[in-house]
């Protein structure tokens, strides 16, 4: 059955079966079980638990009770493992008989459990990154939905951007070698040759590297004009530290995906953070009333910056609740905690405006920031507009 068949089946099944739900199906006060599955260790240990961490933050300021039900979160690792993550994911939903799903930050496990997922008629958001592009689209799924990121989305308009605006008219890409770092990368390749400009060379680079040198010799300095690069975690510190030790940042600018200068990171960057352009649509800085007390609350509850990640993670749970809200509860009335969940829009969100689109993917605004050093500290600055409302399928139009 296609997706949008799917999908109107069970819009169309909503109304009905929230009236006719079997009152031994629902139990007013019991907990509503949601299975966090996640990355906590391994090189994505770093945005699996910051998004973790968001998520968590939002049900605790709930005092974990939506609708008058406790919220009973069970957290399992997939640790970047494919199959790891499905013995996981079995084990939360055929063992512990959650409710729905939340989580996943590596795209292979994203993939790997869609299936199981959607055969089980399971609700999952996904929630920190996991930003694999068919998830929402040829692969898409009536009980998937994402409030972190698509791998293209936000990387799509900083092509043209970087070829038009910041004058780089031939790049050296380099990016992790799985899933994400292939689908960001063609993001931004698509759309900056697009706009007249030249990928020169692209080099993978294999997931928890520590000796990145091999792969930096590989950029054809003469060549270039700017590098653009792609990583996570304790990856992209040790990308970044070498790039600027090996002497490539005095010859040459970085740009990139957000992930690269996420903030919990740029402290042990150091001084080799500073000066990293790229595109993203959340930042510690932003400056809304809502954000700066999401901010205050999690710096005083994890002794951290939040990033990208913790403010999906956030904003995820914001969602889940809001359709939670909307239903009065009733998560086992399946059909309309779906229904609910697909016409939710948020204005008071980490990052402003949040709606899903049409194969439930997060619809954002995007902007440009820069690396800078402020009274010691680093942080990324908005420099830039993007590009607004920025959905999955964001063509640039020259």
């Amino acid at each position: 059955m296609k997706f949008d068949k799917l999908i109107s089946t069970v819009a169309g099944a909503a109304a009905i079966t929230l009236s006719l739900a079997a009152p031994q199906a629902f139990a007013q006060g019991a907990p509503i079980k949601i299975g966090v599955i996640q990355t906590y260790t391994g090189p994505l240990s770093g945005p699996g638990t910051d998004a973790s961490n968001g998520f968590t933050l939002f049900f605790e300021q709930k005092g974990n009770v939506i609708a008058g039900r406790p919220i009973q979160l069970i957290k399992e690792d997939d640790a970047a493992n494919p199959a790891q993550a499905m013995e996981r994911t079995r084990r939360l939903v055929e063992r512990e008989n959650v409710h729905m799903l939340s989580g996943i930050t590596s795209s292979a496990v994203a993939y790997a459990v869609r299936d199981y997922v959607h055969g089980k008629e399971t609700p999952l958001v996904l929630m920190g990154a996991a930003g694999s592009n068919s998830l929402t689209n040829e692969r898409g799924s009536p009980f998937i939905f994402r409030a972190s990121l698509g791998n293209r989305q936000f990387n799509a308009p900083f092509g043209p951007y970087a070829c038009q605006k910041l004058g780089y008219k031939r790049i050296a890409v380099m990016a992790s070698d799985f899933v994400t770092g292939h689908e960001q990368s063609k993001g931004f390749k698509e759309t900056y040759e697009k706009a007249g400009c030249k990928v020169v060379k692209e080099i993978f680079v294999p997931l928890g590297t520590v000796d990145f040198a091999p792969f930096l010799t590989q950029i054809p300095a003469g060549e270039v004009d700017a590098v653009w690069a792609m990583f996570f975690g304790a990856d992209s510190i040790g990308y970044v530290k070498q790039y600027d030790a090996l002497g490539y940042k005095a010859k040459l600018p970085l740009v990139g995906a957000g992930g690269l200068p996420s903030e919990r990171l740029l402290a042990p960057m150091g001084t080799s953070s500073v000066g990293i352009t790229s595109a993203m649509f959340y930042t510690v800085t932003l400056d809304t009333p809502e954000n700066k007390a999401f901010v205050q609350a999690y710096r005083a509850k994890f002794n951290s910056v939040p990033d990208a990640t913790s403010a999906s993670g956030y904003t995820a749970a914001m969602a889940i609740a809001a359709a939670l809200e909307a239903v009065n509860g009733r998560i086992e009335d399946k059909a309309a905690f779906l229904a609910a969940l697909r016409k939710v829009e948020l204005t008071n969100a980490p990052y402003g405006k949040f709606r899903f689109d049409a194969k439930q993917n997060v619809v954002f605004d995007t902007f440009v920031t820069r690396v800078t050093a402020r009274d010691g500290t680093f942080v990324p600055v908005i420099v830039d507009k993007l590009a607004p409302d920025v959905d999955q399928f964001w063509q640039h139009k020259p």
